[in-house]
């Protein structure tokens, strides 16, 4: 008989006798149902649903973990052109029924009928992994009926919660009982509260908001954290008022009008940690996503990323004009003008290497035709009241004589009415010329709309809208070419508003975009920056920028506790930049950025290069450790890989390096 044949026999013998579910993957998670309260019981989680009020509680170890009940704005529906707000728990029809693609195991939960509407709701919840994480999904099936907003799962009970932990700018830690109303966004109040004109929302990729898309909390010895995998429509709701608790939980954004696509989060929980383990638990799932890559890797791709590390940075201005009549103009009448030209700014440099600065990364403001933040994105020629394509071209030069660096400071998405290419047909449009602009930072400043199109009136240049993202990287490859015709090579491009300001919905049928296709422009002017010029930077940055900048600038709590959050995370794999004698920029062993006004003496000099050895010594060295080392949380320590340890008094105002 043939091999083959016999082989044949056998299985369909074995298959014949022994049904194939045997041979099924055991789990070690059940599911289970007692008069509509289900129980997903795992080996080191128990979650329990209640199919009456949609009520959510996990016991993990011995920590209770509750979610605050279904709430009177849990959803927001649209329907016949009316917006109106829908309990969950109020689903005239709901089926709960055990969930199992084969590597999670948990309850679908299908909710709809509610008064007004015929949009159907699909939720999950399933522990998956050996951590057994909870991981949650949200989809909707929208008919007339379209999902505009959605609080699920609702946030989690914080009365019992000891600390917070937010990813605002570069980290905090906000006790439940702070004193202070805590709001993540910055134009608040000397008490605390956010001002009574900023409309901003509190969305994703602001890092303000979020830097990073996770939060968590501590209560106890035990921990859990809130990890967002689809962050591009996300936000939360948040609130603290003065001493506390905080409230925080998921909410999900609609995408051109619809919620659109499924939207997913886990929680991940923690027996013992606080927000060093949860820092590491984000960056393992950094790692696994392709958002963090290291600064050894980039220099892979371009080695004058190398030439970055320990080099001190200066903003260098050249020409400042305020718009007659903007409101900025208006504001401040005493800088309205101010021109330094191409050439005095080289002398300025060459006398800096005479004083000892031995590197140093000019970053060139200014250098538009009509000066700093004027007609973008026509910024061609540079400022001829500064010298134009001859003085740039000379500065370019001594820098290069001088072994600096030569990076210009760019912006592609204000987009200004009175730029030779203005025309409303590639601004952002927003869904309806009714609602007031939803558009940041014009929610925060002041802003109008002329039919679909937002406006506001603040920077230098006046009065400006947005431009669409589909069109910036044509205005790039427009005004580095007319550069590169006059043999202007810049070492790099720094992006102005890229990493700080959230993507931008384009309603434009002629080239509608998604908050997700709004980032994927700005990653194609990241890209071509980095193939074609060499150095990218970014305002602030959030960690959907990680992988393709190499530095950005900073931007410091303003309430709560600091906490470097971000360099637990990404320290190894983005460069950022502090003020010299800022003793947080040694702390995290960042990078040196020189101000305004800076005046080059040895004292100066001295930080400057404290601060650069550091950075030389541990740019590419993972920080593994932050603490407190007294109650009051004025003084700290890091560690890293390597073994170095920087401590930091806030009274004393000293800081202990070791190995010095």
């Amino acid at each position: 008989m043939k091999p083959n044949l016999i082989l044949h026999l056998i299985f369909a013998f074995i298959f014949l006798f022994f049904p194939p579910a045997l041979f099924a993957q055991k789990t070690d998670i059940e599911v289970t149902n007692t008069n509509g309260v289900w129980a997903i019981t795992g080996k080191k989680q128990i979650l329990t649903f209640k199919e009456s009020d949609l009520s959510i509680r996990i016991k993990a170890g011995n920590t209770n973990w509750n979610m605050v009940p279904s709430g009177s704005n849990d959803l927001i529906v649209k329907r016949n052109g009316k917006e109106f707000t829908v309990r969950l728990a109020d689903a005239g029809k709901r089926n709960v029924e055990k969930y199992s693609p084969g590597f999670k195991t948990g309850v679908l939960i299908t909710l709809e009928n509610w008064k007004g509407t015929d949009c159907k709701l699909y939720l999950t919840l399933a522990l998956e992994g050996p951590d057994e994480d909870l991981v949650f999904d949200v989809a909707a099936e929208e008919k007339q009926t379209v999902v505009r907003q959605l609080n699920w799962p609702t946030a989690l009970d914080g009365s019992a919660v000891d600390y917070t932990v937010l990813s605002n700018v570069r980290g905090v830690l906000l006790p439940r009982n702070w004193p202070k109303p805590y709001h993540p966004i910055r134009s608040s109040e000397p008490d605390g509260s956010i001002k009574k004109t900023d409309r901003s929302e509190l969305q994703s990729n602001v890092i303000e908001d979020w830097s990073m898309s996770w939060w968590g909390f501590q209560k106890g010895k035990s921990a859990m954290m809130v990890i967002i995998e689809t962050p591009d429509d996300a936000a939360y709701q948040f609130n603290h008022p003065a001493g506390g608790p905080t409230v925080i939980g998921p909410r999900w954004r609609a995408s051109l009008g619809k919620l659109t696509y499924t939207r997913t989060g886990r929680m991940c929980f923690m027996p013992e940690g606080n927000y060093v383990q949860m820092a590491k638990r984000y960056r393992k799932y950094a790692k696994e996503t392709g958002l963090f890559v290291s600064l050894q890797e980039k220099i892979a791709l371009n080695p004058r990323v190398k030439q970055v590390i320990g080099t001190p940075i200066i903003r260098s201005g050249i020409l400042t004009d305020y718009k007659a009549g903007s409101d900025r103009w208006k504001r401040d009448t005493g800088t309205r003008y101010r021109l330094t030209t191409f050439d005095q700014r080289g002398e300025e440099f060459k006398q800096w290497k005479q004083k000892g600065l031995n590197n140093l990364m000019v970053v060139l403001t200014g250098w538009p035709k009509l000066g700093y933040d004027r007609q973008h994105p026509d910024v061609l020629p540079p400022a001829p009241a500064a010298g134009g394509y001859e003085g740039m071209q000379r500065l370019q030069n001594t820098l290069k004589d001088l072994g600096y660096l030569f990076v210009l400071h760019d912006q592609y998405r204000d987009y200004y009415v009175d730029a030779p290419s203005f025309n409303t047909q590639f601004a952002i449009h927003e869904e309806d010329s009714i609602k007031p602009p939803a558009i940041f930072p014009g929610t925060r400043f002041g802003d109008f709309k002329e039919g679909v199109i937002p406006y506001m009136d603040y920077w230098d240049g006046g009065k400006m809208s947005y431009l669409s993202g589909k069109f910036m990287l044509g205005h790039v490859k427009k005004n580095y070419q007319g550069m590169f015709d006059h043999n202007i090579h810049p070492n790099g491009s720094y992006m102005d508003v890229f990493g700080y300001v959230p993507p931008d919905e384009d309603f434009n049928p002629q080239h509608p975009s998604t908050r997700t296709e709004a980032l994927r422009d700005r990653i194609r002017v990241y890209h071509w920056a980095r193939t074609n010029l060499g150095i990218v930077g970014t305002e602030a940055a959030c960690d959907w920028t990680v992988p393709y900048v190499d530095f950005s600038s900073p931007l410091n709590s303003r309430n709560g506790i600091p906490i470097p959050l971000w360099d637990l995370v990404y320290h190894e794999a983005i460069l950022t930049t502090y003020n010299p004698a800022d003793l947080r920029g040694l702390l995290t062993a960042g990078l040196p950025q020189i101000g305004r006004g800076f005046e080059m003496n040895k004292e100066n000099l001295d930080l400057i290069k404290r601060m650069s050895e550091l950075n030389k010594r541990l740019a590419f060295t993972e920080m593994t450790l932050h603490e407190f080392l007294d109650d009051n949380y004025r003084k700290e320590r890091t560690v890293f890989a390597d073994g170095s340890t920087i401590t930091v008094d806030w009274d004393k105002k000293t800081v202990e390096i070791r190995p010095e």
